[in-house]
C-alpha cells in the first residue's frame, strides 16, 4: 500500500482486519515493524518505512508473511518493490487538496480500479 503519511494507509488495514473477522484495534506498526493478527486468516500488518533496504525486509521473514496461510498488508510498499510478489495487489492513496482521496487499486484480478 502506498500514501503520504495520514493518507489513510492504517484505516485501509483496519478495513481489511474486520472483513477477516478481527476485533481487536489495529494500529500503525510503525515502530514494531510488523503486527500480526488472528482471525479467518492470519494477518500481517507490516510498516517498512523505517526499514533501510530490501535485505532488512527479508531478513524479517518475509517469506512467511507473503507465501504463507495469511494476508500482507505493506505499508510503503515502493520502499521494497524488489521483494513484492508480482501477483500482489497494490492500492495507491492520494490525498486530494480537499483532504478527499483518490484510491488506485491495481493488480486487481478483475482489472485495475480507480
Amino acid at each position: 500500500m502506498r500514501g503520504t503519511l495520514a493518507a489513510g494507509k492504517t484505516t485501509i488495514t483496519k478495513g481489511i482486519a474486520l472483513s477477516l473477522g478481527i476485533t481487536e484495534p489495529i494500529t500503525s506498526p510503525t515502530f514494531t515493524i510488523v503486527s500480526e493478527y488472528e482471525g479467518k486468516l492470519h494477518l500481517y500488518h507490516i510498516d517498512v518505512y523505517r526499514l533501510d533496504s530490501c535485505e532488512d525486509f527479508v531478513n524479517l521473514g518475509s517469506d512467511e508473511m507473503l507465501y504463507g496461510n495469511g494476508v500482507s498488508v505493506i505499508e510503503w510498499s515502493e520502499k521494497i518493490q524488489d521483494e513484492i510478489p508480482a501477483k500482489a495487489i497494490t492500492i495507491n492513496l492520494e490525498t486530494n487538496k480537499d483532504n478527499s482521496r483518490t484510491i488506485t487499486i491495481t493488480n486487481w484480478p478483475y482489472g485495475d480500479l480507480q
